[in-house]
């Protein structure tokens, strides 16, 4: 049996089970952080966290405020996976953008919370790595967590028709935004109220939790053979024509404003990454792809530019490892930043 559990890690290895276990988000990390510290193993955001080691909160506040030569801008702060860290938000509520940005800006970014780096500090977030990779050109993040395609156009609309811009990159991320959302969305802004800059591990009172943990991640081959039987006609399935509908009524606003570069942006998510396909294509990502195909033909029948962000990782060879201690939730910073090193090549040209 253990042979066979084994086998099929390898061929096919999967989303571990986390959820059928009853495990939460915060449990894992908190059990892998201290695996990870105790054990002194590598995580590829060890550059990340390492960054902050010369600082506590107060300081890191000073150093934050001097460095972004910040005068009366709010701050709020989120608590990150391992850095609970400040931002300051801008007058449309949106993440670290000056008022200049919302005169003029090289690119402007529309997208979730995957744009709006949630759990990373700057700039190690997306938008963040982009301005310090092209130190001369300005950026509008226009970042909105829990929202989907409709929303994201509603807002730019909304909140740039005094702005000039020449670069338009929209992320779709392959996570949800195939899903409906309403039209009508503003700028999240959330405030924590963190005691320290890291984040404490926590403490649990399940005795067999490294047990479960273990378990959900082993009995993931099992799981992905099981899947193998599902039906998934009725996942991952975009609204072609709402979708077609919003390119339409985006492409129409960018022709007005003249902007020169249009760029669809497919982020992929940890559902496709978790899966073995040396072997095999599974059933979860084939439908996947089909997804991905429908919304590169949409957008490029409009005049956008697809740009398959998975090239962006391809060199990764456990891509889990791009997201928070192997958690299937956003990217960490080192995920971010290889994202943003990619985009980049296509802003260039």
């Amino acid at each position: 049996m253990e042979l066979f559990l084994i086998s099929l890690n390898f061929f096919f290895s999967g989303v571990p089970i986390y959820q059928q276990f009853n495990i939460s988000e915060k449990e894992v990390v908190s059990h892998k952080q201290k695996k990870y510290l105790n054990n002194k193993l590598v995580n590829l955001d060890d550059a990340y966290i390492k960054s902050f080691a010369n600082f506590d909160m107060e300081s890191y506040l000073e150093f934050y405020i001097q460095e972004n030569e910040l005068i009366d801008q709010e701050i709020k702060y989120l608590n990150g996976t391992d850095i609970n860290f400040p931002y300051f938000i801008d007058k449309n509520n949106c993440r670290e953008n000056k008022d200049e940005n919302y005169i003029f800006s090289d690119t402007v970014l529309i997208g979730d919370s995957s744009l709006f780096g949630w759990a990373i500090a700057s700039p190690y977030d997306m938008v963040g790595k982009l301005r310090k990779m092209n130190p001369n050109k300005k950026f509008l993040n226009l970042g909105m967590p829990g929202t989907g395609p409709v929303n994201q156009v509603s807002h730019l609309k909304k909140v740039t028709k005094e702005t000039d811009f020449e670069n338009l990159v929209w992320f779709f991320v392959e996570a949800n935004d195939y899903e409906k959302t309403s039209p009508d969305a503003d700028c999240y802004t959330a405030d924590h109220n963190p005691k320290t800059l890291f984040n404490n591990y926590q403490n649990t009172s399940d005795a067999l939790l490294g047990l479960k943990i273990f378990l959900a991640e082993h009995l993931r081959g099992f799981a992905s053979f099981a899947k193998l039987f599902l039906n998934y006609e009725d996942k991952f399935n975009l609204d072609k024509k709402l979708y077609e509908d919003t390119v339409k009524k985006l492409n129409i606003y960018l022709e007005t404003k003249k902007v020169k570069n249009k760029i669809l942006y497919y982020l992929p998510y940890y559902n496709r990454h978790a899966y073995n396909s040396d072997f095999f294509i599974h059933p979860n990502v084939k439908k996947l792809d089909s997804l991905k195909d429908d919304v590169r033909q949409i957008v490029t029948k409009h005049g956008f530019k697809f740009i398959d962000g998975d090239d962006a990782v391809k060199e990764i060879k456990l891509k889990v490892n791009l997201y928070h201690y192997g958690y299937p939730t956003h990217y960490n910073s080192k995920g971010y930043g290889l994202t943003a090193k990619h985009l980049s090549t296509y802003l260039e040209k």
